[in-house]
Order: structure tokens, then C-alpha cells, then sequence
């Protein structure tokens, strides 16, 4: 598998999700550690976590539609510049003095000006899925999605390990930092010489508009919800990723509280689940889609989501529980790598850009709002959280058999754009 994605003409946009992933994971056991050393209230981590998505919520459809005018890799360049950039300003913050502006620390403050360029760069996430419906066939769009999706896998593996190794050094998140940033300029070489532009002249828009009402999620929704498929998807990936940011929100929590785990089992166990993933993203995704195709395939992984989630929220045993786990990671990524396929079937090539941007700004803002209603629902109710997490994909799958249930997936673009 690994030569698979290696020797593949998808290498290069790979490379680009596979350093973003490790962007966003390897500050996942550094994050609460800096929050803690600078004796700043819990309240702080959530607000450095959100920065990061409420950015890559407003970036994300303005890269998009950049893409679409000026190319994919200029764009994508310029992103990848401004992610090194994110590294070297968390690096300075390791050297400002410990002081407080009013309520927060000053090197926190730093810190949140670090995110806040990570997320803006964070938004090239929708220009890489341009890339790769430009370069793929669209019977094939969910196997390289589902390559993309196992490469993702493994940033969730490796990122939070070299987190973890880094932050655990006499230097801190200063070598955090300096490791990252070797690490984007690496990248933002390897991309200056191995990417290939995707999307010729000749197909690109001539003229596009960027105000606030892009940042907007609802007025852009509602400018393609006239085209059906279009709104299929979109609705059903908001159900389907709450629910993911919700499960990945309580995980850790549910972790140390139903099985005593401490942090360095929390870590191992995540990082062993993390193998389930790169799994089903390199092998299980290719089996259902010969075989079922890319609508049913997807109506497989919500079941399969929904039946788990209810029962990881009945057991109390954890060889149980994680048998169950690899499950509920296969209708994840079932459900994932389609919804990324069939949206891209729905517009033409002049409108890859836009609507992937569209599709990650969603995707950002129900990272905003997720973990603050998920982990207040986890305080709030002493039943297990993955009992209403499973009602989400049950809605949905309720819906699509009322409302969908003779959709087509062909492409209904050129002139059915809402301006």
C-alpha cells in the first residue's frame, strides 16, 4: 500500500495531506501541556483548538475559489509558506516573557496568533481535493479520496508521537516548532518541484468575486442547493462529520473515565486504533466500492456508524469496546471517502475549487461549534455519549430513504450555478 501511494501520480497532493494532518495532530498532547505551563484556565485550550478550525472555516472557500481562477499550485504554494510561517511564530513564543495582558499570558497570546495563520493556511485542505477530482476519473474519485483518506490516517498515528517526543524534551514546543517548521520547508520544496499544475488555463473562471459573504456558510450553500446532489451531500456530510467531531471530542475522556486509562495507555490505545483507519481507508473502502458502488456504499457506512455507536455506548468491556471500535472507524471511513467522491461528480472542473471550499468550510464550522455542545453534553448527562452520538447518522439515514431515495449522481453543471 505504502508503494501504491508512493509511485502514484496522486503523490504530491498525498504529501500536502499527509504534513496538514501532522500539523493538526501533533499538537494534540502539546497544546494542554503549554496551556498548563503557562497556568492558563482550561477554557484557553478550547478557544487555541477552535481558532485554528474558525480560520480554516473563513480561509477555506475563499482558497477554493482562488484555485479556480489562478491555478492550484500557486495557491497551494502560498498556503504552505504561510503554514512554515504558523511554526515560526509558535517558535517565538517559546522566548516571550511570561506576562500577563489582562486575563491571558503573553506567550499564549503569541501562540493564538500562530493558530490563527494556521488555520487561514489550513484552507489549501480544499484546493488538494480540487487537485485530486482534476486529475481522477469519476468512477475512480472514491478510491484515490479513500488513498487520501489512509494517508490522513497515518499523520494520526505519527503527529501525535512526534508531539508527544518533542514536548517531552528540555527544549519544549520550542523543538516542537522547529521540528514542524524544517518539516513545512521540506514540503514546500518537494511541492515546488513535484507538483504538477491540474488545472489548465483554458478551464479556469476568468473572473471571480471574494467578499464576507463568502465566509458565509449558508449563502454558499445556498447558491448550489438547487442542484440535488449537491444538496444531498452537503446536508448529509453536516450529520455525518457532527458526528465524527463529536466522537473524536468525548474519545479521550470516555477513555480515562469508563477504563481508568492513564495518559500514556490513552496514547498507545489511540495510536493502535489509528492502524483501523489506514486499514479501512487502503483496503476495506476498495472492497465496498467494486462491489456496491458509491451510493450504497455510503448508505453501508452510515448503519454501520450507527449500529456501532450504540453499542460502544453499551459495553463496559474494553477488548468489546475496541473489537466494536474497528467497526465504527470502517463506516467512518466508508462514509467519508464517498461523500468526498460524489460531491465532486456533482460540478465541472471550473467549479472544483469552490465547492470543495464549500465542503471544508462546513466541515470547519461544525469544528467550532462541535466539541463546546458534545463535550457539555458529556458533563451534563451520565449516559454514555455514544448512545445520542449514534442517533445522528440514524436521522440521516432516515431522511435520505424519505427524501433521496431516487437520486442520481451525474453531473448537472455549466449553467445551473446561482449567482
Amino acid at each position: 500500500m505504502l508503494s501504491r501511494i508512493f509511485y502514484s501520480k496522486y503523490f504530491s497532493v498525498f504529501l500536502i495531506t499527509f504534513v496538514n494532518g501532522l500539523s493538526m495532530t501533533m499538537l494534540f498532547p502539546v497544546l494542554p501541556f503549554i496551556v498548563k505551563w503557562y497556568n492558563q484556565p482550561e477554557i484557553v485550550l478550547g478557544v487555541l483548538l477552535a481558532t485554528f478550525s474558525l480560520f480554516q472555516f473563513i480561509a477555506a472557500p475563499i482558497m477554493g475559489a482562488l484555485s479556480d481562477m489562478y491555478g492550484r499550485k500557486p495557491v497551494l504554494m502560498i498556503t504552505q509558506l504561510g503554514t512554515f510561517l504558523s511554526w515560526i511564530v509558535l517558535a517565538i513564543a517559546s522566548f516571550v516573557p511570561d506576562v500577563n495582558i489582562g486575563l491571558i499570558s503573553l506567550p499564549i497570546l503569541v501562540i493564538f496568533f500562530s493558530r490563527v495563520f494556521d488555520g487561514i493556511t489550513g484552507g489549501n485542505m480544499s484546493v488538494a481535493q480540487a487537485i485530486l477530482a482534476d486529475m481522477s476519473m469519476p468512477d475512480e474519485r472514491a478510491k484515490v479520496f479513500g488513498m487520501n483518506g489512509a494517508v490522513f490516517g497515518f499523520s494520526l498515528i505519527i503527529g501525535p508521537a512526534i508531539g508527544w517526543l518533542t514536548i517531552a524534551s528540555s527544549m519544549g514546543y520550542f523543538l516542537t516548532a522547529l521540528v514542524w517548521g524544517a518539516i513545512s520547508l521540506i514540503t514546500l520544496g518537494l511541492m515546488y518541484i513535484l507538483l504538477r499544475e491540474s488545472l489548465p488555463e483554458e478551464k479556469r473562471k476568468q473572473k471571480i468575486k471574494i467578499s464576507f459573504k463568502q465566509m458565509n456558510i449558508f449563502a454558499q450553500y445556498g447558491r448550489w442547493k438547487h442542484i440535488n446532489t449537491v444538496r444531498y451531500t452537503i446536508l448529509m456530510k453536516a450529520f455525518i462529520f457532527f458526528g465524527f467531531v463529536g466522537y473524536t471530542s468525548i474519545s479521550t475522556l470516555y477513555l480515562i473515565d469508563r477504563f481508568n486509562f492513564s495518559e500514556l495507555q490513552t496514547w498507545l490505545y489511540l495510536t493502535f486504533t489509528g492502524s483501523f483507519l489506514i486499514f479501512h481507508q487502503a483496503v476495506s473502502i476498495r472492497y465496498f466500492i467494486s462491489r456496491f458502488r458509491d451510493r450504497k456504499t455510503l448508505l453501508i457506512g452510515t448503519l454501520c456508524m450507527w449500529i456501532s455507536f450504540i453499542l460502544m455506548g453499551l459495553t463496559s468491556n474494553i477488548i468489546i469496546f475496541t473489537m466494536i471500535y474497528f467497526f465504527t472507524i470502517l463506516g467512518i471511513s466508508l462514509c467519508f471517502a464517498t461523500l468526498g467522491s460524489l460531491l465532486s461528480r456533482s460540478v465541472n472542473e471550473k467549479h472544483q475549487g469552490e465547492i470543495m471550499g464549500m465542503s471544508t468550510s462546513f466541515e470547519s464550522f461544525i469544528s467550532i461549534l462541535g466539541p463546546v455542545i458534545f463535550t457539555g453534553l458529556y458533563t451534563g448527562f451520565s449516559i454514555s455519549p455514544y448512545l445520542y452520538l449514534g442517533v445522528l447518522p440514524l436521522l440521516w439515514f432516515a431522511m435520505s430513504r424519505i427524501f433521496f431515495r431516487n437520486i442520481e449522481f451525474h453531473v448537472e453543471w455549466h449553467n445551473t450555478l446561482k449567482v
